[in-house]
């Protein structure tokens, strides 16, 4: 069959490289956001995927507007048989949606209809999920609605971070999209419970703001979510620092919320919450690398009663 594949981050990209690699299938044209400024120095950089579609050789297309007369041409141009879509960061029209004789599909890192929206993964993480998963549906007119053609759970380890949820995700949605892709015809849409359904919201600056004064599993759900990228912080010393990983102490304190209350010997330091203490383990200081907690607090020289901001 040949495809269309558009996707822009990540987790697209096992999925494109498994339809890269089949005998079966043949990826036509890799559709994915233009090449945007980034980072301090705002250096152009293109998308994940479109990185990855050029190191494969497939022909690329990145266009301002998906759903424009001349972008719809471009598709219609490759020949495609199925439209593929996996994070790929924008609306298609009913055009695009309706290009391909065997339609369009999408990769979604949830069990719809819960956690639709931009960011399903760290949703499941924030709300405390143990279970999620990935579905494969018909693109429709509204976000993350169309009928579920095949869906497959995934368990949430204790800890694990969104970086490595959303590879385990990405790995679990390559190998399905190979199964469905070789028999598409045995899976029959089913529409979603929409009144069941629940939605993640675009990342914003303040939500990576940790508030000690919370209690501890709530400040370590916000840690996991957002680690290691782009990292959820605290202020120390007029500084922020970004706490990427942590873990619940089986200690007690009667401290106020933020206070330093203990350091342990080659592992990091412990804050104060609400409730429990978090032994911080890795941190990443403005303009510094990512580093074990141990080591910042060697070079920061932390005490016993400091408070963070």
């Amino acid at each position: 069959m040949k495809i269309i594949f558009a996707g822009s981050s990540d987790f697209a990209i096992p999925a494109l490289e498994e339809i890269a690699s089949s005998k079966e299938h043949k990826i036509v044209l890799a559709v994915s956001q233009p090449a945007k400024p980034k980072g301090r120095k705002q250096v152009i950089e293109d998308t994940p995927l479109a990185r990855t579609a050029q190191k494969l050789g497939i022909p690329l297309f990145c266009p301002e507007n998906i759903n424009e007369p001349d972008s719809i041409r471009r598709l219609q141009e490759s020949g495609a048989e199925m439209l593929v879509t996996a994070s790929y960061g924008a609306f298609l029209g009913r055009t695009v949606r309706n290009l391909c004789p065997f339609g369009a599909i999408n990769l979604h890192p949830s069990l719809l209809p819960k956690h639709r929206g931009p960011s399903p993964v760290r949703a499941a993480i924030l709300v405390g999920d143990t279970l999620t998963g990935n579905t494969i549906f018909r693109l429709a007119a509204k976000m993350d609605a169309g009928a579920i053609l095949m869906q497959q759970e995934l368990k949430i380890m204790p800890n694990e971070d969104h970086g490595n949820l959303e590879q385990r995700l990405a790995l679990l949605a390559a190998k399905m999209l190979s199964d469905y892709l070789n028999n598409p015809d045995r899976y029959t849409p089913k529409e979603q419970d929409h009144a069941r359904s629940t939605y993640s919201n675009l990342l914003a600056k303040e939500d990576l703001r940790l508030d000690f004064s919370q209690p501890a599993e709530q400040i370590m759900r916000r840690v996991r979510a957002y680690a290691p990228d782009p990292g959820a912080y605290i202020v120390f010393k007029g500084r922020m620092l970004k706490i990427l990983q942590a873990e619940i102490s089986a200690n007690t304190h009667d401290a106020s919320p933020g206070q330093i209350t203990g350091i342990v010997h080659n592992k990091g330091f412990c804050l104060s919450t609400a409730d429990d203490e978090l032994l911080i383990l890795r941190v990443q200081a403005a303009g510094k690398k990512q580093m074990d907690a141990w080591a910042y607090h060697l070079g920061a020289r932390l005490k016993i009663g400091e408070r963070i901001e």
